[in-house]
């Protein structure tokens, strides 16, 4: 039984803020286990797939198992593993969850994001502030993709609104609104960003966290996406293939802990 699953619509991607500085804030897009659950349940029905969890060196692996040949036997499941990191709060839930999530992935579930465009949204369209305790600065706008297309596995329009400001486009073009001037790009032009996404998604298969990465560029740069030049583009490819090469001496390491 060949399995597929379709991509996710918009009411089904969260958005979270990234990093912040005084000039706005970057956006992120995911999704959440229950995503997950309902698309494995949409698509080969709850009764074909499963998960088990298992600590494997002291990390947290989830096991998402799909039945191949609904009248098959035990070896026509199909099985693919990830880890997931704790989060900040209740960690070890949040931990369960982020393996689930890229397990997930691995399946193809929501794949599609990782091709997401690096979304900025400068500070006259959210509600930035600097925590006086911390010095960081911090905004508690909550955002919600309003339109989402994806072709060929690959994000090619998006559109995203401040619900804390009475729902205003702060990022990508309304398809009510085609035609006329666009405020913000919608992709990076030129495909430019090709390879960068490639490593970005490497990166993260091995456990590299997205935000680390925008975290660097917005520190490294501190601007919109379509404003990069090639060479700075070059850059952020040599950041995220050193971290993967970083990555891969570590776990080639004769040294346990």
């Amino acid at each position: 039984m060949a399995i597929s699953f379709r991509p996710l619509k918009a009411e089904e991607v969260e958005v979270r803020v990234g990093t912040c500085s005084e000039k706005g804030c970057s956006l992120l897009l995911y999704k959440d286990a229950r995503v997950d659950m309902a698309l494995l349940d949409e698509a080969v029905g709850p009764e074909n797939w499963d998960c088990s969890y298992e600590s494997i060196d002291g990390k947290l692996f989830c096991t998402v198992g799909v039945r191949c040949s609904p009248e098959g036997s035990y070896n026509d499941w199909v099985y693919k593993q990830d880890t997931g990191t704790p989060s900040n709060m209740e960690a070890q839930k949040g931990e369960a969850s982020d393996a689930f999530k890229r397990a997930c992935f691995k399946w193809g579930i929501g794949r599609e994001l990782y091709t997401a465009p690096f979304v900025w949204v400068p500070s006259e369209k959210c509600n930035v502030r600097k925590n006086e305790r911390s010095g960081r600065f911090q905004c508690f706008d909550k955002f919600n993709v309003a339109e989402m297309s994806v072709e060929d596995g690959e994000i090619v329009n998006l559109v995203i609104c401040n619900q804390s400001r009475k729902n205003a486009v702060v990022y990508g073009v309304p398809t009510e609104d085609k035609g006329k001037p666009e405020t913000a790009p919608q992709k990076p032009p030129g495909g430019r960003w090709a390879k960068v996404a490639a490593l970005k998604e490497e990166a993260i298969s091995m456990g590299i966290k997205e935000q680390g990465i925008v975290e660097w560029m917005d520190a490294k740069f501190g601007k919109p996406l379509n404003e990069f030049s090639d060479t700075e583009i070059k850059a952020v490819e040599r950041h995220i293939e050193q971290l993967v090469k970083d990555m891969r001496t570590l776990a080639e390491s004769p040294y346990d802990g």
